[in-house]
C-alpha cells in the first residue's frame, strides 16, 4: 500500500490546507511511495528537514507562509499530479564544528550557520572549508554562512 504523511504548521492557514489535502488524497492515488507532505512556510520546511536529517524520506512542501521559496503552490485540481511528477533532489546540510578554548561542538544546518558573539567584545574567528582555510582571522560581531 502506498503511504503518505502530512506534517503541518500550527497556524490556521496550514491547518485548513491540511484538511483540504486529506479530502483530496482519500479520493486519489499516489505514484510516489512514502511521501511526506509538509505544509507551512520555508522556516517550517527547514525545521522539518533538520528534525528528519538522518531518515531517508521524501518531502513535498506546500506553501502556507508568506514567500515560500522552498515550497510549492497549493493547487486543489493538480495536487496529486504535481506530487506524482515532482523530481527528487538531495540536499547536503552544512556542518559546523566550533572549537573554543575548552569546547568542541558540532552542528548541522540546512539553510545557514551563524556564529554570534556572546559578550560585548568582538569575536575572533577563523573559517575553514574542509582542510582549506578560507578566512584566516575575522574579528567581528559574528558571521553568517
Amino acid at each position: 500500500m502506498k503511504k503518505f504523511f502530512i506534517i503541518s504548521d500550527k497556524n490556521s492557514k496550514s491547518l485548513n490546507l491540511k484538511k483540504q489535502i486529506l479530502k483530496i488524497i482519500k479520493k486519489k492515488s499516489f505514484k510516489k511511495l512514502n511521501v511526506t507532505i509538509v505544509i507551512g512556510g520555508d522556516g517550517f520546511m527547514l525545521q522539518t528537514l533538520k528534525k528528519n536529517k538522518y531518515k531517508k524520506k521524501l518531502f513535498y512542501g506546500i506553501n502556507s507562509g508568506n514567500y515560500g521559496f522552498l515550497m510549492n503552490k497549493f493547487s486543489r485540481n493538480f495536487l496529486i499530479q504535481n506530487i506524482n511528477k515532482s523530481k527528487m533532489i538531495s540536499i547536503s546540510p552544512l556542518e559546523m564544528i566550533v572549537l573554543s578554548k575548552n569546547k568542541k561542538k558540532k552542528y548541522l544546518a540546512i539553510n545557514e550557520v551563524s556564529i554570534l558573539r556572546q559578550s560585548r567584545q568582538a569575536a575572533s574567528l577563523s573559517i575553514y572549508h574542509g582542510s582549506k582555510q578560507v578566512i584566516k582571522k575575522l574579528v567581528s560581531d559574528g558571521v553568517l554562512v
